[in-house]
Parts: C-alpha cells; structure tokens; sequence
C-alpha cells in the first residue's frame, strides 16, 4: 500500500471518529455532516489509491521496456458528472434541508460504484476472468 493511500486512509478514519464525537458533544448538525463527508471522500481517495497502486504493481512486475506496454486508454464515462451532481446535492442539503442529503449520498454511493466497475472493466479488457 503506497503512502498516500495509508495518509487518505488514516484520514478518513480519523475525520470518521471525530464526526461521530463531534456528534456526541455538540448541539449543530452541519459539522457533523462536514465532518463525515470529508471521512467519506477521503476514504473513496485512500481505497482508489490503494487499488490503481496494486493494478499497476500486479500489471508491470519487472522493469518495462518502452514501447512494449500500451498506455491504456479510459473511454468516458457519465460517473464525473453525477459525482458533480452528488457534490450538489451534498452542499445543498447541508445548507438548506437535509433530505437533499440523503439525495447526495444516494448519488455519490451510486457514482462510486460506477465509477469503480467502468474503470476496473476497462482496464482488464484484455484480461479473462
């Protein structure tokens, strides 16, 4: 696991714990909801970090010879925008009513996972599983 996905990690559990004593011992909800969102961002970073650093490691074990790999090539994917609309609705709900929040998250779960499946079937095209 590289560093930077150790980092997002830890900082997606710590933002977590903090959400959920902040939610304990303070009286508002938009810190808590700030608090968890970013405990849930970070965590989406450290887990796609975590798994394009083994990708990569199980793809080239040895020293690649340029020109012998093709570069791989992501086709597009309608995941960025309703992970767009996701943020909206994350932002809308934490300042006007939270059932736009339940909105977000919906969309931002839904997006990930998307996203996750597109890239991961994309990038074992040429593999059979």
């Amino acid at each position: 696991m590289s560093l930077y996905s150790r980092v997002a990690l830890g900082l997606s559990v710590f933002l977590g714990v903090a959400g959920i004593v902040y939610a304990l011992t303070a009286r508002e909800s938009i810190g808590i909801l700030l608090l968890l969102i970013a405990s849930a961002c970070f965590g989406y970073v450290g887990l796609y970090v975590r798994r394009a650093v083994r990708a990569a490691s199980a793809e080239a074990p040895g020293v690649a010879v340029p020109g012998e790999m093709e570069e791989p090539h992501i086709e597009s994917t309608i995941w960025p925008f309703v992970f767009s609309l996701a943020g909206v609705g994350l932002v809308l709900g934490a300042v006007l009513t939270p059932w736009l929040l339940v909105v977000g998250a919906v969309l931002f779960v839904a997006a990930a996972v998307g996203w996750f499946r597109d890239v991961g079937r994309q990038w074992g095209h040429g593999e059979h599983r």
